[in-house]
């Protein structure tokens, strides 16, 4: 099997932005549907063509088999990360307007203040491979490359989160040395997100 990894374009916003809602699942509908899956997927669309905001196709590198995209992996600094959170907010205002931004911002309050990466971090935002290809060791071949990406960059740690319950990714990341810094367990909405959280994880990088 052999892989071409290519920086992401914006017409591969409809696959990317599946890969993307896979990372994230009933998260994105809460957060970004509102509660409707359908809504979500169709704002992960649109983020991921504009520029400037976590999930757009800027950050995001792509794993491809005959031309056929099969995979993603977002990743930027922990500080670039910071600073994508208000242009992030504004595409969210520009694509969904004012009232439906106040209703996110009232869903993601659980989340508020929650840290993800430091700032001397390189940190991997979303990776995710399509069903079909999982099994393959594409996953581990992202993180290999965003490993190394982060290494040329001058990084020293590298890090991500995992959520919880997410069992299978959690032993791959462990195999491969990331160790678990933090957990953190995020309140339950009744009736409309499940409880969870996620486990910090960090690797020294040689």
């Amino acid at each position: 099997m052999t892989l071409d990894l290519q920086p992401a374009t914006p017409d591969m916003a409809p696959v990317a932005s599946a890969l993307i809602y896979l990372t994230m699942g009933k998260m994105a509908d809460y957060l970004f549907g509102l509660g409707n899956a359908q809504n979500a997927q169709k704002l992960l669309t649109h983020l991921f063509r504009r520029k400037s905001n976590r999930f757009s196709y800027q950050f995001t590198k792509v794993p491809a088999l005959s031309n056929e995209v099969v995979g993603l992996v977002i990743s930027y600094s922990g500080r670039l990360m910071k600073s994508l959170e208000f242009p992030t907010a504004v595409n969210l205002v520009q694509e969904r307007g004012v009232i439906e931004f106040n209703k996110f911002i009232k869903r993601a309050l659980p989340l508020w203040g929650v840290k993800e990466a430091e700032n001397d971090e390189y940190f991997i935002s979303n990776i995710a491979v399509l069903p079909a290809y999982q099994g393959q060791g594409i996953g581990k071949f992202l993180l290999y490359h965003t490993e190394e990406t982060a290494s040329k960059q001058g990084f020293k740690k590298i890090s991500l989160t995992v959520d919880v319950k997410n069992e299978h990714a959690f032993r791959l990341y462990k195999k491969l040395g990331y160790k678990v810094i933090e957990t953190i367990h995020i309140d339950s909405v009744p009736g409309k997100m499940e409880a969870g959280g996620f486990h910090r994880m960090v690797k020294i990088l040689a």
